[in-house]
């Protein structure tokens, strides 16, 4: 077996960077979800909280972790770098970008309830809440 193929114990380091950064992005996406439903008081009764908490957060972490780490793999068949530092400037910005699209996501499905009636007064109808970046469809 070359060095080089998949998978190789001597690259196997830079994939949990692709773990790592999918995780990294996925925690300040699930921040974001449970700010937004705060702020605009949509679907945050005790039941909708604990099933967001306990089962669509980790969720979150869980794909976005997965999504980094098929994206770096899909990407490390196509380019097979040669060295350690090649593979660590592979992995991370793929990671990166799926992880921070998979955050993004989250954000637009879990944390924006659309038509959910809010009780705060503070959101729309679409419950996005008014610090949300209006160039940044959610």
């Amino acid at each position: 077996m070359r060095d080089t193929e998949w998978p190789s114990r001597r690259f196997l380091p830079a994939f949990w960077l692709a773990v790592l950064t999918g995780v990294g992005c996925g925690v300040p996406a699930a921040l974001l979800v449970l700010r937004s439903r705060d702020y605009c008081d949509a679907a945050n009764e005790p039941g909708h909280r604990f099933g967001l908490i306990f089962i669509g957060l980790p969720a979150l972490l869980f794909v976005s972790a997965l999504a980094a780490v098929i994206a770096s793999g899909l990407l490390w068949r196509l380019v097979r770098p040669g060295s350690r530092k090649a593979a660590v400037f592979t992995v991370v910005p793929i990671a990166l970008q799926v992880s921070l699209l998979v955050g993004w996501a989250a954000f637009a499905v879990l944390g924006t309830p659309d038509g959910y009636p809010g009780d705060s007064g503070l959101c729309p109808a679409s419950n996005i809440p008014p610090w949300w970046p209006s160039w940044l469809p959610a």
